[in-house]
């Protein structure tokens, strides 16, 4: 008798994983070695950097974390992954660093994969994987993009008029996002409408129960989470609409026009799709019952740009969320066209689509903003060649421009120059960003004048555009790196990043 022949475990994989589901592990597992750029400063400041000091107990807490007005739980669920390095000693820099960005790479594989399900049509999951912003962001540890992936999940189970799905189970998920992000509220809030209305009458009540029990349940066990991060009771998502919305905190970051994400905001996410939403957008206008779903997303699209364009403070990661509307919207006028154009010209269309997402993400994901992350590289090779007391870092560069103990995992004295909003119209508050840069050489000489040569920084990080400033104090440094950084820098910035040594 012969002997079976076991298939490799990874046949076995690939038969009890959907293939599609496989395609886009991997594509979203790219994107955490591929984009080696860092975005918005929250991407470390308000996750990993939180999460470390939770799990071993140094990382510096900014001013969100002290006021309670940040969630802990996306933290926590970090901080457990730190724990389990730890546990295992596996907690080496390099892993620390990644080892999020691969949870977040494999939650957003897998919403890309439900909205394939959800949709049913491979133009639209071809026009999510290849949306360069989308790739840029889906493995950045940004709460943002935690939205966008529980977004994407939720409106793949929401239980749409005339489909198979009856089950509430996705308003689970919408109560995590409204309590970790209560901007959340303003996408849900229509779409948890149409849900009761398409309701039958007698099914209303029984659906407001549910979501009253759900809500009540997930607000409790946040609020405890909450409670024990912050040692105190904190109602984190009431604290975050009281000081960013009603008193206007989020302003000292800057204010655009109504229209900034109809000009900007949107172009920037969709590029050359915005076109194709447009059309989508026009035949769901001209045809509301045929295209039935699509203008339920148009109402929720208008709805929500309507309310944020009402806030002064605008980001474009703000609407990312908003993406697999505007995708399936685009799939519509992309059938338009295809319907619409001979062979040809449908193929010199679909290539300029992935040219025009290909050129920036790869700008944005290899060159734009790298220096940032390039820098703590080196600091941790500096660091991991001297005794952990000797070391002493001075950022020098406008607050969170790099990341801060998650990146460098090592428990050393590190010092940044704090932005800290004046939160209770202080007359004596003062933004020490603003400060140095006002007279570098004078908070210089006040910092340490009267230091000994022991306590003065081993290491000074900062952009070329200040070292001809402060020459002088540069004096008892050298330069052991030069890095590149951005061609287009923002005020206070430099096309370079440079790191000094004491001599």
């Amino acid at each position: 008798m012969g002997t079976a022949i076991k298939e490799p475990n990874i046949m076995i994989l690939s038969n009890r994983i959907p293939r599609v589901l496989l395609y886009v592990i991997a594509w979203r597992l790219s994107s955490v070695f591929l984009v080696q750029t860092s975005d918005a400063a929250d991407e470390y400041w308000q996750s990993v950097e939180v999460a470390h000091r939770l799990a071993f107990g140094y990382g510096h807490l900014t001013w969100e974390w002290r006021e309670g007005i940040r969630s802990y739980i996306y933290p926590f669920l970090i901080s457990l992954i730190y724990r389990i390095l730890g546990f295992f000693h596996l907690d080496f820099a390099t892993l620390i660093i990644i080892a999020p960005r691969i949870m977040q790479a494999l939650l957003s594989a897998y919403a890309d994969y439900r909205f394939y399900v959800w949709t049913k049509n491979k133009w639209a999951l071809f026009s999510l994987c290849t949306n360069w912003f989308w790739y840029y962001n889906a493995s950045r540890t940004l709460v943002n993009t935690l939205e966008t992936s529980l977004t994407t999940i939720a409106l793949s189970i929401f239980p749409w008029r005339n489909s198979n799905t009856k089950s509430v189970s996705y308003i689970w998920i919408v109560a995590w996002l409204c309590v970790v992000r209560p901007t959340a509220a303003v996408i849900w809030t229509p779409l948890c409408l149409y849900h009761l209305l398409t309701t039958p009458t007698s099914g209303r009540i029984v659906l407001l129960l549910s979501y009253l029990r759900i809500g009540m349940t997930t607000l409790s066990i946040a609020t405890l989470v909450d409670t024990i991060g912050y040692g105190k009771f904190v109602l984190s998502h009431i604290e975050f609409l009281r000081i960013n919305l009603i008193n206007r905190v989020s302003d000292i970051y800057g204010t655009e026009p109504f229209f900034w994400y109809l000009t900007i905001g949107i172009p920037v996410i969709l590029g050359l799709y915005y076109v194709i939403f447009l059309i989508g957008a026009w035949q769901v206008v001209q045809h509301p019952a045929k295209f039935h779903r699509q203008a339920v997303m148009l109402v929720v699209i208008g709805w929500t740009l309507a309310i944020y364009s009402m806030i002064p403070h605008k980001e474009i990661r703000f609407i990312l969320p908003l993406l697999p509307f505007f995708t399936c919207l685009s799939t519509s006028g992309i059938l338009s066209i295809n319907n619409s154009v001979g062979p040809f010209p449908r193929k010199v269309f679909m290539a300029v689509l992935v040219l025009t997402n290909l050129l920036p993400g790869l700008y944005y994901s290899l060159i734009h903003s790298r220096g940032s992350l390039d820098v703590m590289k080196i600091l941790r090779q500096e660091i991991s060649s001297t005794d952990n007391d000797e070391v002493n870092i001075l950022f020098l560069t406008p607050c969170h421009v790099t990341p801060f103990y998650s990146h460098l995992h090592a428990n050393i004295t590190a010092r940044f120059l704090t932005c800290e909003p004046n939160l209770y119209r202080q007359n004596d508050h003062v933004n020490e960003t603003e400060v140095f840069f006002a007279n570098p050489n004078l908070w210089l000489k006040q910092t340490y004048s009267n230091t000994k040569d022991t306590e003065m920084p081993t290491h000074l990080v900062l952009f070329n555009a200040l070292a001809p400033t402060i020459h002088q104090f540069l004096n008892k440094y050298r330069l052991i790196a030069d890095l590149f950084h951005a061609y287009n820098a923002p005020s206070g910035h430099g096309q370079y990043l440079l790191i000094y040594k004491r001599k």
